[in-house]
Formats: C-alpha cells, sequence, structure tokens
C-alpha cells in the first residue's frame, strides 16, 4: 500500500508541475488563422490598383500573439505578405489593425469610430482599443472623446526579419491586465481619408476600392478577423441585415484551456482513476488472503 500512495503522491505531482509550467508561461494568448480567408463575408475583391499587388495575402492575417515581457506587453500580427509601396516609416503601408480589449467591467459594443461597419457581442463589451498602422500607434478608452488623442509614443512598432510579422509594444500600464482578456482582431485596408481609415468595400472594385460589397454602409469594410473555435468567418462578417439595417456581430476570442494543460489534466485523472482501481484490487486481494489464513 505504501508504494501505491507514493505512486498516487507522484502522479499530484506531476500534474502539480504541469499547472506551474503553464502558469509560468510568458504567452497570454494565441491563435492561428487560416490562409486564404481576407475576403470578408466571402465575396470580397481586391482594389485594380498595382498598389495592391501582389492582389493577395496582404490582409491575410494567419496568426495572432499576446506575450508579456517586464513592464510591457508584446503583439504580434503575422500576414502572408508585407509591402510598403508608400514608404511607411514602421515598414508596412496596406495594414489598418484594430485590438478591442474587454477585460475590465463595462464597456462599449459599438465601434469607437464609424468605419468598420460593424458592431460587438453583449456578453465581451470593450473596454481598450489599440490602432496600429504604419504610421501610428494608438490606444482609446471606450470612455474617451472621438476626438480625444490616442497616440502612443513610449510604445514601439516593427517588422520582424520574416518580413510577414508585426510586432507592437505596449506599455502594460497603458492597458491594464490582459490575464483573462478577450480580443476582437480586425484587419482593413488603410485609407488615409476613409472613416476610421477603412478603405470602403463597394459592390464593384475600382483602382482604390473593394468591390463584393453591397454599396450601403451595412456590409463590414473588414476583410479578415479571427474566428472562435466552430464558427465560420463568412458566417460571422456576413450577419449584417439589409432590410433590418443591422450591422454583423464580431465575436471576441480569448485564453482557453490549452492542448498541453488538457493533456496533463487528462493524464493526472486517468492515472489517479487507474492507480485508486490498483490500489483496491490490492487491498482486496490482501484483505481475502488473511482471511485465509486466519
Amino acid at each position: 500500500m505504501r508504494r501505491v500512495k507514493g505512486i498516487l503522491f507522484l502522479s499530484l505531482t506531476i500534474l502539480l508541475i504541469g499547472f506551474s509550467v503553464q502558469a509560468g508561461n510568458n504567452v497570454i494568448f494565441e491563435m492561428e488563422d487560416p490562409i486564404g480567408d481576407e475576403y470578408g463575408p466571402g465575396s470580397y475583391l481586391y482594389p485594380k490598383s498595382e498598389q495592391f499587388e501582389p492582389y493577395q495575402g496582404l490582409f491575410d492575417l494567419t496568426y495572432f500573439k499576446v506575450e508579456e515581457e517586464a513592464d510591457n506587453y508584446n503583439f504580434y500580427f503575422k500576414f502572408v505578405e508585407l509591402t510598403n509601396p508608400w514608404h511607411a516609416k514602421y515598414g508596412f503601408s496596406h495594414q489598418l489593425i484594430q485590438v478591442y480589449i474587454d477585460n475590465d467591467e463595462g464597456g462599449r459594443t459599438d465601434t469607437f469610430k464609424p468605419g468598420a461597419n460593424v458592431q460587438f457581442e453583449e456578453r465581451h463589451p470593450w473596454n481598450k482599443l489599440i490602432k496600429i498602422t504604419g504610421w501610428s500607434l494608438e490606444i482609446f478608452d471606450h470612455r474617451a472623446d472621438i476626438e480625444a488623442d490616442g497616440r502612443v509614443e513610449e510604445g514601439d512598432i516593427t517588422v520582424l526579419d520574416d518580413n510577414q510579422t508585426i510586432k507592437v509594444t505596449i506599455p502594460q500600464q497603458k492597458l491594464g491586465d490582459l490575464e483573462k482578456a478577450h480580443y476582437y482582431v480586425l484587419v482593413g485596408a488603410l485609407d488615409g481619408f476613409g472613416y476610421d481609415n477603412y478603405r470602403q468595400v463597394q459592390e464593384e472594385p475600382t483602382g482604390w476600392q473593394f468591390g463584393g460589397g453591397t454599396d450601403t454602409d451595412l456590409n463590414p469594410n473588414v476583410l479578415d478577423i479571427l474566428v472562435p473555435e466552430g464558427m465560420e468567418q463568412k458566417e460571422i462578417l456576413g450577419s449584417y441585415d439589409l432590410e433590418n439595417q443591422e450591422l454583423a456581430t464580431i465575436r471576441a476570442v480569448g485564453p482557453e484551456v490549452s492542448l498541453q494543460l488538457k493533456f496533463i489534466i487528462i493524464f493526472g485523472f486517468v492515472a489517479l482513476l487507474v492507480l485508486s482501481l490498483v490500489g483496491a484490487a490490492i487491498k482486496f486481494i490482501l484483505t481475502k488472503i488473511a482471511k485465509q489464513n486466519e
């Protein structure tokens, strides 16, 4: 029985170590996104200008990560393609990235400014907005005035050596605790003259505008998003309703139990169950032998 108890203790120790390793990881959240889905609700077409060559991949987000480093948060956005035809100071010209974050009580379910033509789900109202372009980094609180200056001088934006990944570094004090945060990650095409700098999507593509929309203010001007497991981007961005004048509702993504942690938990419980059954069987056999020897 001592051996069985020892094995049970060892199993519990392994399980606790697994939790400790997971807790010590500086990655707060990460998520992959399918390649080839930069088409909004499934119908969007690139503008015809040569400025948008190679006409694919520029808005195709494939990976998103948030990590904690010292007193900063690092955000990573990996795209199929990054180009800089307009010589933006941070090394990319076309991408407009907005990250709406739910990490506190209260918040809003509409966008900070009109432009994206989307709204957010009631259970995850946003508190902070990060807006990233090749020229600027801005952060807004949900209570801020629409004319507020959100420029962040302490942060940094760089394109990594793979020439696909944008890394954004922001002081933690600017955002607050992100340990249990949920995110709406929106990717649009930058237009310096567009509402909230979104390039519009209309019915027919032109030299500078996307096609595949409806020529209304209801179809999203968002080209790619992160989608919760089990849902489809086409379904979410295509949920706007022209008849009832309703915008598409974006779903938040956030921390879930990782596969590594799931494996540790399952292994621990299975090990405990098996060892408990073995211990009970040994005890039964020993008790029976003892009775026979009486």
